[in-house]
């Protein structure tokens, strides 16, 4: 049977994968009979990008108390045939704990990799007080002055830091979004998410050392309050009819858009999210996409009242 998982700021719809227990001859779901094997983690996968957009969907932004701020570190492209995976996580846990000495309450980091095999860290911090232009210096020269003891020179204009002053705008990646942190991480979330093909999660493209074994290359705080999100099981019509609902919502949602380039992409990628070229596996092709909580309930209760006027 079919699961729609409703979290804070996302929907998924999915199919279980189910096997018959060979002792009792139950019908049980795969990850309930045979949990995921833990193993080596090598980069970006499909299950990591899809593991941290679901993680990110349930943050309550609510909840999280602090000042938001926007850091993005990196670090020199001809050295990092000279850095590992091993000390690059190190230094991570090194600064976070520097930051936790001076206020850092909650964080959410997203490792990617330019073209060049150029690791970069993006990181959304919440912090016990507004951080002034000296704070936020000591910070950033705080990483650079760990890489450079290390012998792998860091330049401090590498570093960006950006307060998220909410109703704003603030720059990401060279794009511009508004600035509030759900919205930071939704951008984040759809960078993770673009697969392996892209040049920023492909393997070829990170440091040899780190092909094998990079460490998980995501991750935040255990103290930073999600919302449980809701399973329900469904039959296959409502599942149906509750995919159509969400794309239908997607579609008027990138219409709204008000830059036209953007809008045009937004509106091209909702209307294909149901499309598969393999006629056995279309029927049963997942759905998963930014939804608030209110709305996601409000599509469900659409489709399980079913009948021809469900989608109007």
């Amino acid at each position: 049977m079919p699961t729609i998982s409703i979290r804070a700021h996302g929907v998924s719809a999915t199919r279980n994968q189910t096997l018959v227990n060979p002792e009792t001859g139950e019908i049980v779901k795969l990850t309930a009979f045979q949990p995921p094997e833990r193993t080596a983690t090598k980069g970006w996968t499909s299950n990591v990008a899809r593991r941290n957009e679901q993680r990110l969907q349930q943050v309550d932004f609510e909840a999280v108390d602090g000042v938001p701020a926007f850091v993005t570190l990196t670090m020199p492209a001809q050295q990092m045939a000279d850095v590992s995976a091993a000390m690059f996580h190190a230094w991570l846990k090194r600064w976070i704990q520097y930051m936790k000495r001076h206020g850092l309450l909650h964080y959410y980091w997203i490792l990617e990799f330019q073209a060049t095999g150029n690791p970069h860290l993006h990181l959304l911090v919440w912090l016990d007080h507004d951080w002034d232009a000296l704070e936020q210096y000591k910070a950033l020269r705080s990483w650079v002055n760990m890489l450079n003891k290390s012998d792998v020179g860091a330049r401090l204009q590498g570093q960006i830091w950006e307060n998220i002053d909410v109703g704003g705008e603030i720059t990401v990646d060279g794009e511009t979004v508004p600035a509030h942190p759900e919205r930071v991480l939704m951008y984040l979330a759809k960078h993770a998410a673009r697969g392996v093909a892209h040049y920023q999660r492909q393997i070829e493209n990170m440091p040899d050392d780190w092909q094998y074994r990079s460490g998980r290359v995501w991750g935040h705080d255990r103290g930073l309050p999600l919302r449980e999100q809701q399973d329900v099981e469904c039959d296959y019509p409502t599942f149906w009819r509750y995919r159509r609902l969400v794309r239908r919502w997607r579609c008027s949602e990138a219409n709204s858009i008000v830059d036209p380039e953007r809008r045009c992409a937004a509106v091209v990628q909702a209307r294909r999210c149901l499309r598969c070229p393999r006629p056995e596996i279309s029927p049963y092709r997942g759905i998963s996409a930014w939804v608030p909580s209110d709305v996601a309930s409000a599509l469900l209760d659409a489709a399980m009242r079913g009948g021809e006027h469900a989608e109007e």
